[in-house]
């Protein structure tokens, strides 16, 4: 077998085992979070109504990645799996651009094997590929638009970028990032004495990644101004912007988390640690050595200081995925380290790939709860709940404060279930009184429902329990005009 084919086997080979740790999540079949049920409701709307403005709903993401849920839903059913498993396959083609980065960054063959190693390994990664969230389809595209930035093709690279806006607006934060490893990846600055670009060139370059990425963005704008609602630009502008910096007093504390979730999201502080050295090591070596790599590397380094700093001292929410988009340029030094190093002292490729087997196996096996964010309830059992609801309550008003997205996405397009939503007890209570017939409040647990409880009594709003399934609630709601009717005919009856 040749040399080539071999190579392309072990790839093949490689991915397989990225599919498999990350297709073990995805059969899970977990309880989809509150934003994932929102956009798995919206995809499920575009295609099967053929709502594509997605008239009278409000979002804050472009509608591509709703678009591929939906088609999903459509192709392969209406289900957990199906919603997630377009970034699944984002995933893989992602392990696959981050190859191909690698080996045009290293030019070494062996060494973009382990990178690509690294990165199914990757924890994080590995976590949030079977979920609904924009962040692996967006990553996607930023690695294959780094992939041709390298390769000075810059009008694919604008229509890479662009489709990363366009899966997440977020994007826009590795703008900067993907230029410039593509322009100090380029000969210029990686050989000695080669002569400068001509400005004219530079100019046809840069009207390539314009148009490149003006090609996805106009039709998507459009669609956007041809919204009724407000638009998703203005709205993710407001819904992601804190407005302020980290107070004095946050800025201990946001370090301490920030630094505590860059540890989980890279397998646990010994492993970050040791990544941590590596990349330090790295800079060093290219820096002394004037290695061709030192541009990129040190472009790079100076990147992740920024986004971190940028998410540390402004009060941006702490989440663990926002770190997505800086993990695979954080494998990306430690794989050009451990692959230059393993050339120079000869270390065996089968010797690095067993050491980054043996440290990366645990955290990549037990990373799926990386994307589960703190909830006040369990979701488990939600399912059921739904199929109670549209079994022997079709027709009825149910009211909601807790389940809001995640039960409208398990009850279904096709439910008769009437779903109300009201956001405070009072609301709620003052509605009541001037309605009549039964009506049900479902909820998460009977501890979350105790203040509604006890303020719906005190308007004369009898409640109470009627059904129970694992932890959720259903009770029976009487508006007070019930009770009061059925004290009327108690009294007709006794007379």
């Amino acid at each position: 077998m040749s040399r080539h084919h071999a190579a392309l086997w072990l790839n093949v080979l490689l991915l397989l085992i990225g599919a498999g740790l990350r297709f073990q999540y995805l059969a899970d079949a977990e309880p989809v979070h509150p934003d994932e049920a929102l956009f798995a409701t919206l995809g499920r709307r575009m295609v099967q109504q053929q709502d594509w403005l997605l008239n009278g709903a409000t979002t804050d993401k472009p509608p591509l990645s709703y678009l591929l849920v939906g088609v999903s839903l459509a192709g392969v059913g209406q289900n957990e799996f199906a919603a997630r498993l377009p970034s699944v396959f984002a995933s893989l083609v992602g392990a696959a651009a981050f190859f191909a980065l690698i080996r045009q960054l290293s030019r070494r063959i062996p060494t973009a094997h382990l990178g690509l190693l690294l990165y199914i390994l990757s924890p994080l990664e590995i976590a949030f590929a079977p979920t609904i969230f924009q962040d692996t389809l967006m990553l996607t595209c930023v690695l294959l638009s780094a992939v041709w930035a390298t390769h000075q093709k810059w009008g694919r690279t604008g229509v890479l970028l662009g489709l990363a806006w366009v899966m997440k607006p977020t994007a826009l934060w590795v703008l900067p990032l993907v230029i410039c490893v593509g322009i100090f990846s380029s000969p210029v600055w990686t050989l000695e004495n080669a002569p400068p670009i001509p400005l004219s060139r530079i100019l046809v370059k840069a009207k390539q990644f314009v148009l490149g990425a003006l090609l996805i963005l106009a039709p998507v704008l459009v669609w956007d101004m041809a919204r009724p609602q407000q638009s998703f630009v203005t709205l993710g502008g407001y819904n992601n912007n804190p407005g302020r910096l980290a107070r004095a007093d946050e800025i201990g504390s946001r370090a301490e988390a920030w630094l505590r979730l860059l540890g989980d999201a890279l397998g646990g502080r010994v492993i970050g640690a040791l990544i941590f050295l590596i990349v330090i090591g790295w800079l060093i070596y290219t820096a002394q050595n004037y290695h061709p790599a030192r541009w990129v590397s040190w472009i790079i380094a100076l990147f992740l200081v920024w986004y971190l700093s940028l998410y540390w001292l402004v009060a941006f929410s702490v989440r663990i995925r926002y770190l997505l988009p800086i993990i695979p340029f954080i494998l990306l030094l430690v794989t050009l380290a451990i692959g230059e190093w393993a050339s120079r002292w000869r270390w065996g490729v089968s010797f690095n790939a067993i050491g980054i087997i043996l440290v990366m196996a645990h955290p990549a096996l037990t990373a799926r709860p990386l994307s589960r964010e703190p909830q006040d309830f369990e979701l488990h059992g939600i399912d059921e709940l739904a199929d109670t609801l549209n079994r022997d309550f079709a027709g009825r008003i149910v009211y909601d404060y807790w389940l809001g997205w995640e039960l409208g996405w398990y009850l279904g397009e096709e439910t008769n279930v009437w779903l109300v939503y009201f956001s405070t007890p009072e609301e709620l209570a003052a509605h009541l009184q001037t309605e009549t017939g039964v009506r049900y409040l479902v909820a998460p647990n009977e501890e979350l429902v105790q203040m509604w409880v006890y303020l719906l009594n005190l308007k004369n709003v009898q409640t109470s329990p009627i059904r129970y399934i694992h932890s959720f609630v259903i009770y029976e709601v009487m508006p007070p005009s019930n009770l009061r009717q059925n004290k009327s005919r108690q009294h007709e009856i006794n007379q």
